[in-house]
C-alpha cells in the first residue's frame, strides 16, 4: 500500500467527527496539491478533505516556485477560493457535480468571463475582456470545475518551447534550464509544478503532446471533430486534456467531449470508462523515428522500457522498420502550407504594421504569409502530402493488423527553455547528436496532417537530466476507445511519477 493509501486509509478511521480541516491535515502540502482528481472527488464525498484543501495547497505550491517556473500569466486565487467554499458546500448538500471543486489551469487561448486572451503577445496583453467563457470552459463550469488561472503560450501558439515577449520564458520545474513545451507549455509546467489538477491544451503541431513529454504527464490530442473547435476549416487542430494521470485525463476528456450549442462540426462522443480489458493478444506497432529522425539514445532507451511494459501486459509488439518517406524539411514546408494557405494565414497578414512587437518566431511567420505564394495550390499540394503520410501508415501498419501504433513523442527533451527554430542556422544540439530547428515537432506534427486518428502521449521515464521523456501511443481513425485501453494498460505498468521521490525538483 502506498503512503498516500494509507494516509487515506488512516484519515477516514481516525477523524471520524472531526473537522474537515482536521482531516486534510493528514495529508501533506505536496499530497494534496498533487492529488489525482479521481482521489480527491472520493475524499471530498467522504468528507475526509474539503475542495479549499486542496486548492490552499496548490496556492502554496504555486507561491513556493512560480517565480522561477513563470506558467502563469493571470492568477484567480481569490474567485477560485469562492467557488472552492461553494464546491465544500454541494458536498455537505449532496448537489455536488462530475468535476465538483477540481482545479483547472486554463491555456491563455481558452477563458472564462472577464479573462483576457493574449494569445501570448504584446499585441494582446491590453485587450478588453471576453463577455462569455468560451465553450470548453463553460463545460467545465458546468460539471463543477474551477480555472484558477491562465497558463503561458507562446505567442499565437506557434513555437513547440514557450517563451514570449508578452510573458517571458515558462521554465520546467524538473530541470529549469530546459523548455516546458508549446503551445500548451503553461498548463504542463503548472500541472508538473503542483498549481492545478487538470489543465486545458490545444494541439495543431503537438501543443498537448510535447508540454506532456516535457512535463511527464498524460495527454491526449483527440481525434478532430469530436471536441469543440473555433476554427472549423482547420482540421490540423484541436483542443484536449492534460492530466498527471491516465485516468484523471479521461475523467477531463468525458466532459469537454461532444458537441454544444454553437459547435458547427462536433460529433456526439460516448462517456470511456477510466479502466479497461486487458490488452493480451492486441498487436501493436512500434515506428521508431519514422523515417525522420532517429531519436536521441536516451529516448530509445526509454522506448525499449515502454515496450517491455507493453509486452509484460500481454501485447505483441512489433519493431518496424517504418518509413513516412518525408524529411524535417519537407514537414516544415507542408506545415506552412496547410497553416498558411488556410484562414490562418489571412489572420497572420492581419498583422502587418505590428512586428516591432512580435517574438521573432511569431513576426517570421507574419511574413510569410505577407510574401504571399500560399493559396489554393499550396493547399492541395498539402492534402496530397496529407495523403501520402496517411497511405505509409496504412500500408506498413494497419494492413497488417496492428491494432495501434507507438512512436516517441519528441527526438530529445533536452532543449533549451528559450529556443527559437527560427534562428539562422539553428540546430538542436543534445550531447554529440544534432537535430533539425523543429527537432522538438517533428514527431508530432505528421499526426496533425492526420489529425482523425486519436493520440496520447505517456510518460516514458526521466533522462539523466532528470527530464521526462513521451510516448505516444497513435490510433486508427476515430478509434479513440483502442487509444485508450492501451494506454490504461501502459498506465498500471508504466513509470510512475509524482509519486515517492519522482517529483519536480528543479525548481526547489
Amino acid at each position: 500500500m502506498t503512503r498516500i493509501a494509507r494516509l487515506v486509509l488512516l484519515g477516514a478511521v481516525i477523524c471520524v467527527g472531526l473537522t474537515g480541516h482536521a482531516r486534510a491535515a493528514e495529508f501533506t502540502q505536496r499530497e494534496l496539491a498533487y492529488m489525482p482528481a479521481t482521489l480527491q472527488l472520493e475524499l471530498f464525498r467522504s468528507g475526509v478533505i474539503s475542495p479549499v484543501d486542496v486548492l490552499e495547497a496548490q496556492r502554496a505550491e504555486y507561491d513556493r516556485t512560480e517565480e522561477k517556473v513563470n506558467a502563469v500569466t493571470v492568477a484567480y486565487w481569490d474567485h477560485a477560493r469562492k467557488l472552492a467554499e461553494e464546491s465544500a458546500r454541494r458536498y455537505r448538500d449532496g448537489t455536488y457535480r462530475a468535476l465538483e471543486g477540481i482545479t483547472v489551469g486554463v491555456k491563455d487561448e481558452h477563458h472564462d468571463k472577464g479573462w483576457v486572451v493574449t494569445s501570448g503577445s504584446l499585441i494582446h496583453k491590453n485587450d478588453p475582456p471576453k463577455d462569455h467563457a468560451d465553450v470548453l470552459v463553460s463545460k467545465l463550469k458546468a460539471a463543477g470545475a474551477i480555472p484558477v488561472f491562465q497558463t503561458t503560450a507562446p505567442e499565437f501558439y506557434l513555437n513547440f518551447v514557450t517563451s514570449t515577449r508578452a510573458w517571458g520564458t515558462s521554465r520546467n520545474p524538473w530541470n529549469l534550464k530546459y523548455a516546458v513545451g508549446g503551445s500548451s507549455g503553461g498548463s504542463g509546467a503548472a500541472l508538473a509544478a503542483g498549481y492545478c489538477t487538470l489543465a486545458t491544451g490545444s494541439d495543431m503541431g503537438g501543443s498537448i503532446r510535447i508540454p506532456c513529454a516535457f512535463d511527464g504527464l498524460y495527454g491526449l490530442k483527440p481525434a478532430f471533430g469530436y471536441v469543440h473547435t473555433d476554427l472549423p476549416f482547420s482540421s490540423f487542430s484541436g483542443s484536449g486534456p492534460m492530466a498527471r494521470t491516465f485516468q484523471d485525463t479521461v475523467l477531463m476528456y468525458n466532459v469537454i467531449d461532444g458537441p454544444a450549442e454553437t459547435s458547427l462540426n462536433v460529433a456526439p462522443s460516448p462517456t470511456y470508462p477510466l479502466s479497461y480489458a486487458p490488452i493480451e493478444g492486441m498487436k501493436i506497432a512500434y515506428l521508431g523515428g519514422m523515417g525522420i529522425t532517429e531519436p536521441s539514445p536516451d529516448v530509445a532507451k526509454a522506448m525499449d522500457s515502454a515496450i517491455a511494459v507493453l509486452r509484460a501486459q500481454g501485447a505483441t509488439v512489433d519493431v518496424l522498420d517504418f518509413d513516412f518517406g518525408t524529411t524535417p524539411d519537407d514537414i516544415a514546408a507542408e506545415f506552412y502550407k496547410v497553416a498558411l494557405a488556410g484562414a490562418m494565414g489571412g489572420m497572420f497578414a492581419s498583422y502587418v504594421g505590428k512586428q516591432d512587437q512580435m517574438t521573432s518566431y511569431f513576426k517570421y511567420f507574419v511574413d510569410k504569409a505577407v510574401a504571399g505564394g500560399y493559396g489554393n495550390v499550396q493547399l492541395g499540394e498539402a492534402e496530397a502530402y496529407t495523403k501520402k503520410l496517411y497511405k505509409a501508415l496504412a500500408e506498413q501498419a494497419w494492413r497488417k493488423g496492428y491494432d495501434v501504433v507507438l512512436a516517441p513523442t519528441m527526438p530529445t527533451s533536452h532543449i533549451p527553455a528559450d529556443w527559437d527554430p527560427t534562428k539562422a542556422g539553428a540546430e538542436i544540439v543534445d550531447g554529440d547528436r544534432r537535430f533539425h530547428r523543429l527537432g522538438g515537432s517533428l514527431y508530432t506534427i505528421p499526426f496533425n496532417f492526420l489529425n482523425w486518428c486519436p493520440v496520447m502521449s505517456v510518460p516514458a521515464g526521466l533522462s539523466p537530466q532528470s527530464m521526462p521523456i513521451g510516448m505516444q501511443i497513435i490510433g486508427k481513425p476515430h478509434d479513440t476507445a483502442t487509444v485508450l485501453r492501451v494506454a490504461y494498460a501502459y498506465s498500471k505498468g508504466g513509470p510512475k511519477l509524482y509519486t515517492g521521490d519522482r517529483f519536480p525538483k528543479g525548481a526547489d
